[in-house]
């Protein structure tokens, strides 16, 4: 449990440090290079969920979000790090990046800030969704990404280790 609590309390200060920076130093809509070719950061504000998906619903995510970190939080008090040390990455993962996104969806609501800020642009990630689809890859934050190798992690969790654990 303590190894989850440090894990999440570290990404969401990074989190959100990230979001606070961007704001202090990126003028809305404009885009910097941080690395040529590799990494740009830009402000935007998203009011929906991935892929802008129920945009202006922000009530609606916030309950989402509070009622999936209850669950969260519930399996994650369940759980035996030793035993399960991809699940409980997994599980700490989502945690924090759906907690992350909340905190920006709480601030939207009383007018701090006016959505989930996302400010990162993967060139190379951008250039092949390009490619594939003609349109730019969603800008994205490190909540957002926590939340993607969380539900990654659990994938390979569920299909390489529950077995095995079960008949353990």
């Amino acid at each position: 449990m303590w190894i989850t609590l440090g894990v999440l309390v570290g990404i969401l200060i990074l989190d959100q440090l990230t979001k606070y920076l961007c704001q202090l130093f990126i003028e809305r809509g404009s885009t910097v290079t941080l690395i040529p070719h590799v990494l740009d950061a830009t402000l935007t504000y998203n009011t929906g969920a991935a892929w802008s998906f129920l945009s202006n619903q922000t009530w609606i995510l916030m309950v989402i979000s509070l009622i999936a970190s209850c669950v969260m939080v519930y399996y994650i008090t369940k759980n035996d790090w030793k035993k399960k040390k991809v699940y409980s990455t997994a599980l700490t993962l989502m945690l924090a990046g759906t907690f992350g996104n909340f905190i920006d969806r709480f601030f939207a609501t009383i007018g701090v800030r006016d959505g989930v800020i996302d400010m990162i642009i993967l060139k190379p990630l951008d250039s092949l969704w390009y490619a594939i689809s003609k349109s730019s890859f969603p800008i994205f934050n490190v909540a957002d990404m926590c939340l993607v190798i969380g539900i990654i992690l659990l994938a390979i969790d569920i299909i390489f280790f529950q077995e095995k654990r079960a008949k353990s």
